[in-house]
């Protein structure tokens, strides 16, 4: 199997774990977190390398690919990194608007997505990664939103009329 070929292997199997068991009843937190942070680390080091570069950003996309880590730290903290991250267990479902909620319903994504495309140096292997989690997290966030509208009901439909999905 090429290089490619296993790395899409990869973000495939990676894609399943953490769907399948975001929507498995009953099941904690902590072992799905823990069950994520797995299958990020198989992908890390079993990422076969296609080190032909693509693109070199100018200096100007530094500071926005920093603020995109500095983002995603403040979305987690807004939301609770400490369920976020299987540390606890999550409270019953109520909706609530963190300040950086305010401009966007996945804060989360638009630093991912930072992260993901502003990279200082883009290879081929890092293209298929930017590429496969972006397809990823449109996806996901369709059925993100479906599930916050079945537990939050019309105070959600009310903030997705207010607030843009992403920008």
């Amino acid at each position: 199997m090429t290089a490619a070929g296993s790395n899409l292997l990869l973000l495939l199997l990676f894609a399943l774990q953490h769907s399948c068991m975001a929507r498995w009843p009953g099941l904690r937190r902590r072992t799905y977190a823990l069950a994520s942070y797995a299958a990020v680390a198989c992908l890390w080091a079993l990422w076969r390398p296609l080190p032909d570069l693509l693109w070199r950003t100018s200096p100007w996309v530094w500071p926005l690919w920093v603020a995109s880590w500095a983002l995603l730290v403040g979305a987690a903290v807004s939301l609770g990194a400490g369920e976020l991250l299987g540390w606890r267990e999550p409270g019953p479902a109520v909706f609530r608007e963190p300040l950086l909620y305010r401009y966007s319903r996945h804060p989360l994504y638009v630093a991912t997505l930072g992260i993901l495309w502003l990279r200082p140096v883009m290879t081929e292997g890092g293209l298929l990664l930017a590429a496969g989690l972006t397809v990823y997290l449109f996806i996901g966030m369709q059925f993100e939103e479906r599930k916050l509208v079945r537990e939050l009901g019309e105070a959600y439909r009310e903030y997705q009329r207010r607030v843009r999905p992403l920008l």
